[in-house]
């Protein structure tokens, strides 16, 4: 079997170079590509708990404790403790973010647009499919790896 024919190994070059990618547009607010995800989470679900966030994209709680903390940080995030549980805490964007959203948005526009380029729009159709398809899979197996170990 070829190199070429690993799927592992293509999705990582994508992923290498979407990080590349999202790294240059994000530079002028001093977050990186790995904030980008987190911070859109809570812009657009104000009030999500850490808990929710790290499941929402299948991180462990340290990974999204120390994003968090770093938007935090740089203003970007206030957590707030929440008013039933105080073990809950609470995230919120402040009004800082709203550019960086927009920016965030249009630069996912383009980097769908760079991905499907030369695609019919079946083809980046079924892209997207298989591809979720894929996530799926590999999240079924880390789970499945996990409860056996």
């Amino acid at each position: 079997m070829s190199e070429s024919t690993y799927l592992g190994r293509n999705i990582s070059i994508a992923y290498r170079l979407s990080n590349r990618f999202y790294d240059r547009v994000l530079s002028p607010y001093q977050i990186g590509c790995g904030q980008q995800f987190f911070l859109l989470r809570i812009y657009e679900n104000q009030g999500i708990s850490m808990y929710d966030l790290a499941r929402m994209g299948r991180f462990d709680k340290g990974t999204v404790t120390r994003a968090v903390q770093k938007l935090e940080e740089q203003g970007y995030v206030r957590c707030v403790p929440d008013e039933r549980d105080k073990r809950v805490r609470r995230l919120y964007t402040t009004d800082m973010v709203e550019p960086i959203a927009k920016a965030v948005n249009e630069a996912r526009k383009q980097w769908n647009e760079y991905l499907t380029r030369g695609m019919t729009p079946e083809e980046a159709e079924m892209a997207r499919t298989l591809l979720y398809r894929i996530a799926e899979n590999a999240m079924s197996a880390v789970e499945r790896e996990e409860r056996e170990t």
